[in-house]
């Protein structure tokens, strides 16, 4: 009985050892390499309130490459929307040159530049998600469908979108052309129906009056007094 009670133990050991094996491969194991890029935040989506605009936010992934100098250009339709400010992370790089900076919403181009001079600067790079390099704040010309695309060529070029690293001369690392995002702006949404605030004041306002009518025509025997609860949804 005791061997065989052993045998199953080491049965079930070995089957406990393979599969942490497995498990402690899975989380250890490198995994694939993920290209710096920008993307959009919001990627897209409806506008339905074309006096308040909208705002999207340029994100910056180095995929673990230090940086010394990311630019992003982004197009635009000045018929459907015209560029209001652009905020830039100051905490980002070092320096943000005048002269790599534009908002032309003629053409409707918007730039921007950021730059750490490599052994006096903190180069940048991501740590986790990635992160908000600029802030764009548009406003509404017309209602439609519109898009925000990216200026891009793969090579350091002017005008164009690039991530650098160090070198002689410095490497361009975004590869890849980041993705569009398209926006459609609607009418605004007016709603008739009684807001549901009024519902709970209304409703709250009920239960204080069905709660005072009983505490006043209750029958003298209920020698303790009751206590009305209302909740009301924020």
């Amino acid at each position: 009985m005791l061997i065989f009670n052993t045998v199953i133990v080491k049965k079930y050991i070995k089957t406990i050892l393979l599969t942490l094996i497995l498990v402690g491969y899975l989380f250890v194991s490198p995994a694939k390499a993920i290209e710096p890029t920008f993307s959009l935040y919001p990627a897209g989506g409806v506008v339905t309130n074309k006096d308040n605009g909208f705002t999207v936010d340029v994100m910056v992934d180095s995929a673990g490459e230090e940086l010394i100098s990311a630019r992003f250009v982004i197009t635009y339709d000045p018929a459907y929307i015209k560029l209001k400010k652009a905020e830039k992370n100051n905490a980002m790089f070092a320096q943000w040159p005048e002269d790599e900076t534009s908002i032309d919403n003629t053409n409707g181009v918007v730039m921007l530049t950021g730059f750490s001079q490599s052994g006096t600067d903190t180069l940048y790079t991501t740590k986790g998600d990635p992160e908000v390099m600029a802030r764009l704040s548009f406003e509404v010309v017309q209602l439609g469908k519109t898009s925000l695309d990216w200026e891009f060529s793969g090579s350091d070029d002017s005008f164009k979108s690039v991530m650098l690293t160090d070198g002689s001369p410095p490497i361009n690392v975004l590869k890849t052309k980041p993705v569009s995002a398209t926006f459609t702006i609607e009418k605004e949404i007016v709603n008739t129906a009684i807001p549901w605030n009024r519902y709970v004041l209304i409703g709250g306002m009920v239960f204080i009056l069905f709660g005072a009518f009983m505490m006043f025509s209750r029958p003298k025997g209920f020698g303790k007094k009751g206590t009305v609860v209302i909740y009301e949804e924020e």
